[in-house]
């Protein structure tokens, strides 16, 4: 599971940080520091240039939480539940609890991000012009010309048409309202969103081959992001359809084996890795889930302690984040689990653990429908 670490709340919004952000903010500082602004500002010092990489690249990702805060706040206008706001290597995401009920309410959606990359970019340009003209310190101008740039490509590049960009999510829903077929209108963008994906990927590796090496590896991951992205939301809304209407509890596995959150490690491997052979179990106190424990937990704590360490030291606790109600549909667990890679998710009723609905549940059901046509 990936990691995230919750920082702040916007609005009642969660702010979460991906591990992967970590990397991507060093990768962009260095770029910066090392080649872009000693390009544009040959004259300074390497210390200025790490300070002007790490402030542009903080500020580039405010940019991208508040593109994706204005997507959060239209979605909750229009009764759309947000989970949170990740930040993590291709940017950042706001993570919907389901599709939008209308088109008119995905266009708005769609298009409050690009508009808030905008208007960020026009505040950056005056900024920029009043800097050059009262302040003119070439460090500051240069992280606020940056800043005009990436906004003004960030705008750019969501308009693009394809699916899930913002363009794309916006002509999917025109083609919603024009046609009334929400699976037609994702069909088409979706695809639209795919060769995009592929024309980004075949135009990277030809700028590896022609010495770009990093930006063309840049395009190519971001190809193979949006590739992906569009893809699997095909996919994912056709499953939908078909799960429609069933409840959480008519799939999920009731039966279940669960750990004490008091025993210690060298127990929990002999008497359930090695006796009921899951890579991981519920671990609860008194009916209450408290997280999940898996091999890989236990493998981080040398064989020696395992005597000394108990269970609710390892096990993870972001888990209860992405917990699903018997009541909610099929679709809501199988959104959750795509959207953030998981294999299961608990399920919870009053706060007490009555269930596991898998991946494998998901497909089973869907299997079953689609070969009996029901």
């Amino acid at each position: 599971m990936i990691k995230k670490i919750e920082i702040a709340k916007i609005f009642g919004i969660p702010i979460k940080l991906d591990l992967s952000w970590f990397i991507i903010l060093a990768f962009i500082t260095w770029t910066l520091a090392t080649g872009y602004f000693p390009s544009k500002y040959p004259e300074l010092d390497k210390s200025t240039y790490l300070i002007m990489g790490l402030l542009s690249a903080l500020l580039l990702f405010v940019s991208v939480l508040l593109h994706e805060l204005s997507h959060s706040l239209v979605a909750r206008r229009h009764n759309i539940p947000i989970r949170g706001i990740t930040l993590f290597i291709f940017g950042g995401i706001a993570e919907m609890e389901q599709e939008p009920p209308t088109p008119r309410s995905e266009i708005l959606m769609a298009a409050a991000g690009p508009l808030c990359s905008g208007i960020l970019a026009f505040l950056f340009l005056l900024l920029g012009n009043l800097c050059t003209n009262f302040l003119p310190y070439a460090p500051i101008i240069g992280v606020l010309q940056y800043c005009l740039f990436i906004n003004t490509a960030l705008m750019i590049f969501n308009l693009l048409p394809g699916f899930p960009l913002d363009g794309g999510r916006m002509l999917r829903a025109a083609i919603w309202n024009s046609t009334g077929d929400l699976k037609k209108a994702t069909y088409t963008t979706s695809r639209i969103g795919s060769s995009m994906g592929l024309f980004f990927i075949i135009f990277g590796f030809f700028q590896i081959f022609t010495g770009n090496f990093i930006g063309g590896l840049w395009l190519a991951l971001i190809g193979m992001f949006i590739k992906s992205a569009a893809d699997s939301s095909y996919q994912q809304l056709v499953s939908g359809n078909v799960l429609q209407g069933i409840k959480i509890s008519e799939i999920m596995t009731r039966d279940l084996i669960t750990v004490n959150d008091s025993i210690t490690l060298d127990r929990l491997v002999d008497d359930y890795f090695l006796k009921h052979r899951y890579n991981s179990y519920p671990v609860v106190s008194d009916g209450t889930l408290l997280g999940i424990v898996s091999i890989h937990n236990v493998k981080q704590i040398p064989r020696e302690e395992w005597k000394e360490v108990d269970v609710r030291k390892v096990l993870d606790a972001s888990i209860i984040d992405f917990c699903v109600n018997p009541d909610d549909d099929a679709t809501l667990a199988m959104s959750r689990m795509i959207k953030n890679g998981l294999g299961r998710v608990p399920v919870l009723d009053s706060g007490k653990l009555v269930g596991i609905v898998s991946n494998k549940d998901i497909m089973q059901i869907l299997k079953h429908k689609i070969d009996l046509k029901v």
